[in-house]
């Protein structure tokens, strides 16, 4: 004998707006309600963060020592590290708000996690380019690097554009030595640049010159003044390959717009900006520090456009006071509750079924009949 089944024909409007009602509300929990994940390598990240804050607070006290005066408006944190619009050593210009951004010492655990990714472990050759233009992001760099225990070898100019180590009394390469000097880092750059055009400054009075061949000179530093493009950048490698020796190099990093770092205007967009893990098609037979390391199969990070690496690491784009350690997507990231939206899924699975499938919603939500005894007196004929 066969069964007899029986469903409504249609479904009330009033069951839809139901479902439809806890879908939206589903979503809006599920979306309100995230989790945070805790991102890998939290100690390395928070440890070179700690150091580059310890750098800066350093760096605040030699500007406030150097004779030109930190400018409040310009540089809210006092850290020392925001320069001039313009001095004898500007390369070119610069835009105040990025450089006001990379003042933060998260910035060191966003490079830990660009070379964790390119595969940097304890005791690898890293080679790094560095300018005067974002001393904070140079500070960030060689933080990250020795709480990694990596060996950077360091090539540096004098040269910044506006508002970076543009004080003539205090350059990068002052800065950094610095540091040293303090035992806040080891590292040091090897040789370094007059930078700016064609890495010689050739846009400069000879007075931006003459502080920048001074500053090399008293930090103890190997002057490069190669005048041909192709020699400068084989100059730069040659140095890369006698400090590793027979090692082999494990990354390249590149801080700013350093024209041997990045070759000729073109090569400036064709990276982009953090981690490149091979050259990209744009950068065509372009020429460059970082073409070169690329084209050898070596991981290059491109620190440039530091807004776009803010947002992704979830740092702000502007603040009065030094923001706190552990703050960003760095170090957590928020996520789906994948419970919450399983359990969100399923009872939606079971409306549907109850409502659409199956006559118990219709039964649920049809109004009862009054009972006889609750109906009222009909007048008797």
């Amino acid at each position: 004998m066969k069964r007899v089944y029986w469903r409504p024909k249609n479904v009330s409007r009033t069951a839809l707006l139901l479902i439809s009602a806890f879908a939206v509300g589903g979503l809006t929990l599920v979306e309100s309600l995230p989790v945070m994940n805790k991102q890998p390598h939290i100690k390395e990240k928070s440890d070179a963060a700690h150091l580059a804050k310890e750098a800066f607070d350093v760096i605040g006290v030699a500007r406030a020592n150097s004779g030109t005066k930190i400018n409040i408006d310009v540089d809210p944190t006092s850290s020392g590290l925001l320069g001039l619009p313009t001095s004898s050593v500007t390369s070119l210009p610069g835009n105040l708000a990025d450089k006001q951004v990379t003042v933060n010492p998260n910035f060191a655990a966003a490079i830990v996690q660009m070379l964790k990714d390119a595969g940097v472990q304890k005791n690898d050759y890293v080679a790094v380019g560095v300018s005067g233009s974002f001393p904070a992001f140079n500070i960030c760099t060689y933080a990250a690097l020795e709480t990694l225990g990596a060996r950077p070898i360091v090539i540096g100019s004098g040269a910044s554009s506006s508002w970076g180590a543009n004080v003539p009394e205090l350059l990068w390469l002052d800065m950094e030595r610095i540091l040293n000097e303090r035992k806040v880092f080891k590292t040091r750059a090897v040789a370094a640049s007059v930078g700016g055009e064609a890495d010689r400054g050739l846009s400069f009075v000879q007075e931006g010159i003459d502080a920048i061949q001074s500053s090399i000179e008293r930090n103890g530093l190997t002057l490069l003044n190669t005048k041909k493009f192709e020699d400068i950048l084989e100059e730069r490698m040659e140095i890369y390959r006698k400090e590793a020796g027979d090692q082999p190099i494990k990354a390249y990093v590149n801080v700013g717009g350093g024209m041997a770092s990045v070759g000729r205007t073109a090569g400036k967009e064709a990276f982009k900006s953090g981690l490149n893990k091979q050259l990209p098609a744009a950068a065509g037979d372009q020429d460059g520090i970082m073409h070169r390391f690329a084209r050898d199969g070596v991981p290059v990070i491109h620190l440039v456009k530091v807004r776009s690496l803010a947002e992704k690491y979830g740092f702000p784009e502007g603040f009065e006071e030094m923001p706190k350690i552990g703050e960003g997507k760095v170090y957590a990231s928020p996520d789906y509750n994948r419970y919450l939206a399983a359990a969100v899924l399923l009872i939606e699975l079971c409306m549907l079924f109850l409502f659409i499938r199956s006559d118990i919603g219709f039964r649920l939500l049809r109004p009862r009949a009054k009972r006889s005894d609750q109906a009222a007196p009909e007048p008797m004929v």
